[in-house]
């Protein structure tokens, strides 16, 4: 709400500074126009009273309606950890490959690739403790492909410590994790 009325002030103050984007679609009614970005904006005008907005009319697929959207959000804010994997995952049900996912949220193919695989094998426990930064991505990734191996998933402790990317604080992050994993699961 506060968010929001910054922004109903800045437009009753400054005015519009970027028009909202719609797209054309035609209907039993007629041609409609289908908001692609700014719902923020276009509900700001509706609170100052107005009933015209400025906007910008694209041609666009709904797919591409979609990815725009999501650009324009993340653009505008950081998305959270589990809103961003959600995003990553909404891509590649649609389809999208790792390359096509990361030139479209401008994030790195490897690290996208990384995460499906998280992704894909159910990993939450592993994806939530990397985006927060507690292990690092590479264990999580030799972690899950350990499965539920205790040989191997020691043998991977082993190698990260001797590398010398999981000590202290991370180490001991890893090691909860897994006793979680083991107890309830993914």
């Amino acid at each position: 709400q506060k968010v929001f009325q910054e922004l109903v002030q800045s437009i009753r103050l400054l005015g519009l500074k970027k028009p909202i984007t719609v797209t054309a679609r035609a209907t039993p009614q007629g041609e409609r126009y289908v908001l692609v970005c700014g719902q923020g904006r276009m509900e700001a005008y509706q609170a100052l009273g107005q009933t015209k907005i400025p906007a910008q009319i694209v041609d666009a697929t709904d797919d591409d309606a979609f990815v725009m959207s999501l650009v324009e959000n993340i653009a505008r804010h950081t998305p959270r950890s589990l809103e961003l994997l959600e995003t990553i995952r909404s891509l590649r049900k649609r389809g999208h490959d790792t390359s096509t996912i990361a030139r479209k949220t401008g994030l790195d193919s490897k690290w996208i690739g990384d995460m499906l695989k998280l992704l894909e094998k159910g990993e939450q426990r592993l994806l939530t403790a990397v985006e927060a930064g507690r292990i690092p991505l590479a264990v999580a990734i030799a972690i899950a492909q350990a499965g539920d191996s205790d040989a191997e998933i020691q043998e991977v402790m082993q190698g990260a410590y001797e590398a010398g990317t999981l000590r202290g604080a991370k180490l001991l992050t890893v090691k909860r994790l897994i006793d979680d994993r083991r107890r309830a699961g993914k």
